[in-house]
């Protein structure tokens, strides 16, 4: 008797003692950082699941940006961050390719991290100078072919990015030659597209949108397998090329060994989150598309396009080394 009084009077005070330290934990603002400077379209879209998820959780949720090196800076730290769940990664595709730009990386994308769920996708466009006269895809596939070698170019935001990968996976589906001019961004990637310096670029929907509405580019396609809400008379690449998709997703991850029921407390919420139509409408005004994905899935799905991407890389015999 006297063994299950003391052991009572124990559990009690060690209630006591855990007590407010749990509920200083709980009121601590969960951090989401993102691999991107403020005020970009991952950033944006960042800030909008944020603030979602803190009236679903019913806590404060902060972006942090932590920018540099295509978002792995973001994604080393998130890595290393304790495993209370108070530090989580708001990421994108780019860190899919990352480890063949930055080969030192010390971290491990499926290794030490907890998926949370996809969040949603960001649309990508294939567009040409508003004064070309290409105005499809089929168009654009034949002017290609009868060029002269090394003469058709395509514009991205840079080597290694999601979009060049979009320009090589183009000219393999189509068995094209098409030679890659680099830009620091996707505003000077379009301005070079409308000034006739390249023959197209692969360049996100939002930052493609205002030069198409002057007239100084023509969006021939997004590159996703469907076509865009937001602009459902335009056509994807994958109707006059079947099986080709480009489409970067967004997705948030944890550190590894975070407490399950806090994973899944989270996912719950991200769910919740990306129903809702302000969230929806808010992607799309971002060229973007909201589209929950459970943790298992998104697991599954990083596996999945970590492969694809490395033979897109070893198809087109990239080295980003050099």
């Amino acid at each position: 008797m006297f063994a299950s009084r003391f052991t009572r009077r124990a559990l009690a005070a060690l209630a006591l003692t855990l007590t407010p330290l749990a509920a200083v934990h709980a009121a601590e603002p969960i951090r989401l950082v993102v691999g991107f400077a403020p005020g970009g379209g991952v950033d944006t879209l960042a800030r909008v699941t944020a603030q979602a998820l803190s009236k679903e959780l019913d806590r404060t949720v902060i972006v942090e940006n932590k920018s540099g090196a295509g978002g792995t800076i973001a994604a080393d730290y998130v890595s290393k961050s304790q495993a209370d769940g108070n530090t989580l990664l708001f990421a994108d595709t780019s860190l899919l390719v990352a480890p063949y730009i930055y080969p030192a990386l010390r971290y491990d994308l499926q290794r030490d991290f907890t998926s949370i769920g996809m969040v949603g996708q960001s649309d990508l466009a294939l567009a040409v100078p508003g004064d070309s006269p290409v105005k499809t895809v089929a168009e654009l596939i034949e002017v290609i072919r009868k060029a002269p070698a090394q003469t058709e170019t395509f514009a991205s935001v840079g080597v290694g990015s999601v979009h060049h990968l979009g320009g090589e996976l183009f000219a393999l589906k189509t068995q094209t030659e098409l030679v890659h001019i680099p830009y620091r961004g996707g505003a000077p990637a379009s301005q070079a597209l409308a000034a006739g310096e390249v023959s197209m670029s692969f360049a996100s929907l939002a930052s493609s949108i205002g030069l198409a509405n002057s007239g100084r580019i023509r969006l021939l396609a997004t590159l996703s397998e469907r076509r865009f809400p937001g602009m459902p008379d335009l056509p994807s690449v994958s109707e006059t090329i079947p099986g080709y998709s480009v489409t970067p997703s967004l997705f948030m991850l944890a550190p590894k060994n975070v407490d399950p029921a806090l994973v899944a407390t989270v996912s719950k919420a991200l769910e919740n989150s990306m129903q809702q139509k302000q969230v929806q409408d808010a992607f799309l005004a971002q060229g973007s598309v909201a589209g929950y994905q459970n943790a298992q899935a998104t697991e599954q799905w990083l596996g999945e396009e970590t492969e694809r991407w490395a033979n897109v890389i070893k198809s087109a015999q990239l080295d980003f080394k050099q």
